[in-house]
C-alpha cells in the first residue's frame, strides 16, 4: 500500500484479525450475541440463478470460479440470494481498464464494482455510474437491515468523500460499528489500540541458533550486527536470507515500517504539514536499507518479487528477519516468529505510531452499477452479505464442518474450517473480503488460546509489539483526513500526487542500490531537487491549510516528534 499525501487506510486493528483472509464462515444461524437481525434475501428456490458481472481492481484477490454445488459457501451463497457472479479481475492496470469501460458505447458495464484508493470511486460517482445506495436500498429493498444499522460514523465519511453514501466499506472499524457488534472480550479492544500490518518479525529458531538475544534487534546497530552474523548459516543446506523485505512494495510497506520506527512524520515540528518524504527520518529510512544492501543481507532481486516470491522465501525457513507487511508472515504455517518491536535509529529520534480517531471508509469500496438489469436481486444481496447470517456463511463457512459454536454463540474453526481457509482461493472460505466487518468478527469470536495459526497469540504479539514499545509516541492522524476533492481525479493535486510518488520509487531504488555512500547522497540531493521541481512545496502548503483546517476542527494539534 502507498502512502500518498493524506491518503489513510484506518487498518490498523482491521486486517489484524482477518490478515485479509482469516475468518471463518457459517451456513446461516445467527450469532447468538449479536444484536442485527438476518437478512431479507429470498430467491425462489425453483429459479435458475442469474450470473453478473463483478469488476474489482484489488490485487491479489483471486477467488474461486463460481460453483453452486451444495454444501458449498458458494453454493449457499446462491441458494440464498439467487445469484452467481463472474470476475473481470485485471491482473494489473485495473484502474484503467475501469476508466476505458466508463467512456465505452458497449453495454457491458459491471453490476458490482470494487475499488482501493481514493480515486476511482470517486470517478465512478462523479460520473453517475453508481447507486447511491439509501437511495438504492430504500427503492430495491427497504426493508435491508443496512437501513437501520449501517455504522453513522462511518457513513458520515463515505458523505464527506462521495458526496453520499455510495459504498460497502470492507474491514470497518468504528465505535458506532461495535455498538452494533460489541466485542466478545476485552482482547479485542486491546488489539484495536496496538495492532499494526507493518512491522518486524524474527525466526526464533535462527536467533538462538546464532546465539542472538532477541533485546539487542531493538537498535538498528544490533539489527545491522545480527545480519552480519547469519548471513554465512544455513538451513537444509541452503544459505540462510538474513533479510527479507516487501517484495516490489518494498516502499510501501517496509519504507514505511522503517520511518515510523524511525520517527518520520508528515507535520514537523511546528505543527505545518511537510510531506513524509521530505524528513530526515525518511533518509534515514532509506539508508538503513542501503546498508543492508552494501552487506549482502538481501537480493536486490527481492524489490521485483510479488507476494508469492516473499511467501515462498519465509515457508523455506531460510528468513532470519522480515520487515514488511505482517499478513504476509504465514503464521498458520510458521510457528517461530518473535518481533523486537521497534528498531530504534541510530539518530537517537523516537518512534512515532499513527493511529486515526476518526473512522475510516474501509478498505475496499464496492458500489453497484446504474446500469445493472438486476438491482432488486443486488440490493438483497448487498443486504444478505452485510447480515450476521451472510457474513457467518462467507467469512467462516458451513456450521459443523468450517466451524462449531460454544454455549455463547463464539464461534472456532474446525481442522476442516482451517484448511479450507488456507486453501481460500479453491474453497471460497473467507474469499469475499469486500464485506469483512472487524465489528462482527471481534463480536462472534472468542480471543484466541492458542499460540499458532492464523490470528493466533504468536500473530498477535508480532503485530502489537510495536505499538507495545515503551519508546513508541502516539499521535492522531486523523488531523490529516482530506476532503474527498482534494486529490480529484485529473486535478493538479492528483497529478503532483502521482507523478511524485512514481519519482519517489524510481529514485529511491537507486539509492538503495547505489555504489557507495558518495553516490548515495549524490542521489539524494538529486531527490530533493526534483521533488521540488515536480511543486512538492506547493503541494505541501495545500495540505498545510488543509490540516490547520481539519486540527481547528477537531480541537486537535499535531506537532512533530522529531525534525
Amino acid at each position: 500500500m502507498k502512502m500518498k499525501g493524506f491518503i489513510i487506510l484506518a487498518l490498523a486493528a482491521t486486517i489484524a484479525l482477518s490478515g485479509c483472509s482469516a475468518n471463518k464462515s457459517g451456513s446461516g444461524n445467527e450469532p447468538t450475541n449479536s444484536t442485527n437481525s438476518g437478512s431479507s434475501a429470498t430467491p425462489d428456490a425453483s429459479a435458475a440463478p442469474v450470473d453478473l458481472n463483478w469488476f474489482a481492481t484489488v490485487g491479489g484477490w483471486n477467488p474461486p470460479q463460481w460453483n453452486t454445488d451444495e454444501g458449498t459457501v458458494m453454493g449457499e451463497l446462491t441458494k440464498k440470494t439467487g445469484l452467481t457472479f463472474s470476475y473481470n479481475i485485471p491482473a494489473q492496470d485495473g484502474d484503467t481498464k475501469l476508466n476505458l469501460m466508463m467512456v465505452s458505447t458497449s453495454d457491458a458495464f459491471p453490476d458490482v464494482i470494487t475499488t482501493i484508493g481514493p480515486d476511482m470511486g470517486k470517478k465512478l460517482v462523479d460520473a453517475g455510474k453508481v447507486w447511491e445506495l439509501e437511495e438504492f436500498l430504500k427503492k430495491y429493498d427497504p426493508e435491508s437491515h443496512l437501513l437501520k444499522d449501517f455504522p453513522a460514523d462511518v457513513k458520515e465519511q463515505m458523505v464527506k468523500h462521495y458526496g453520499g453514501w455510495y459504498a460497502i466499506g470492507s474491514h470497518m472499524v468504528s465505535d458506532d460499528a461495535r455498538e452494533v457488534y460489541p466485542p466478545s472480550s476485552d482482547y479485542f479492544a486491546d488489539v484495536a489500540k496496538y495492532s499494526e500490518n507493518k512491522g518486524v518479525i524474527v525466526n526464533s529458531n535462527l536467533l538462538k541458533e546464532a546465539g542472538i538475544e532477541l533485546s539487542s534487534l531493538k537498535t538498528e546497530e544490533g539489527v545491522l550486527a545480527a545480519l552480519e552474523k547469519v548471513k554465512g548459516m544455513q538451513v537444509d543446506g541452503q544459505p540462510v536470507i538474513p533479510l527479507q523485505i516487501h517484495g516490489k512494495n518494498y516502499h510501501g510497506e517496509t519504507l514505511q515500517f522503517l520511518q515510523r520506527s524511525f520517527g518520520a512524520m508528515p507535520i514537523d515540528k511546528d505543527g505545518k504539514f511537510r510531506h513524509i518524504y521530505m524528513s530526515p527520518e525518511n533518509k534515514h529510512a532509506i539508508q538503513f536499507l542501503f546498508k543492508a544492501a552494501q552487506g549482502g543481507y538481501f537480493d536486490p532481486g527481492q524489490m521485483t518479487t510479488d507476494d508469492v516470491a516473499i511467501e515462498s522465501n519465509l515457508l523455506s525457513k531460510r528468513v532470519f528477519m522480515f520487515i514488511g507487511g505482517t499478513p504476509r508472515g504465514k503464521f498458520d504455517q510458521l510457528d517461530f516468529w518473535v518481533s523486537p518491536g521497534t528498531i530504534l535509529s541510530s539518530e537517537g529520534t523516537k518512534p512515532v505510531f499513527p493511529f486515526v480517531s476518526e473512522p475510516g471508509r474501509g478498505w475496499m469500496q464496492t458500489m453497484i452499477s446504474k446500469s445493472t438489469k438486476e438491482p432488486e436481486k443486488l440490493a438483497k444481496w448487498l443486504s444478505f452479505m452485510t447480515s450476521p447470517e451472510g457474513m457467518t456463511l462467507s467469512s467462516f463457512g458451513i456450521e459443523g464442518v468450517h466451524y462449531t459454536k460454544d454455549d455463547k454463540g463464539l464461534i472456532t474453526r474446525t481442522e476442516k474450517g482451517i484448511q479450507d481457509l488456507t486453501d481460500s482461493s479453491k474453497t471460497a472460505v473467507d474469499i469475499f473480503w469486500q464485506f469483512t466487518n472487524m465489528a462482527f468478527l471481534e463480536n462472534v469470536q472468542p480471543a484466541p488460546t492458542k499460540r499458532e495459526g492464523t490470528g493466533g497469540l504468536i500473530e498477535m504479539e508480532a503485530k502489537t509489539a510495536y505499538a507495545r514499545s515503551p519508546e513508541v509516541v502516539r499521535y492522531d492522524l486523523s488531523v490529516t483526513t482530506l476532503p474527498g476533492d482534494f486529490y480529484a481525479p485529473g486535478s493538479e493535486n492528483a497529478n503532483t500526487r502521482d507523478q511524485i510518488q512514481q519519482f519517489y520509487e524510481a529514485q529511491v531504488a537507486k539509492m538503495v542500490l547505489a555504489k557507495d555512500e558518495a553516490e548515495f547522497n549524490k542521489l539524494y540531493d538529486e531527490f530533493i531537487a526534483t521533488m521540488k521541481k515536480l511543486k512538492i512545496d506547493e503541494l505541501n502548503a495545500e495540505l498545510d491549510a488543509e490540516l490547520q483546517k481539519k486540527s481547528q476542527e477537531m480541537g486537535v494539534m499535531v506537532k512533530g516528534i522529531n525534525s
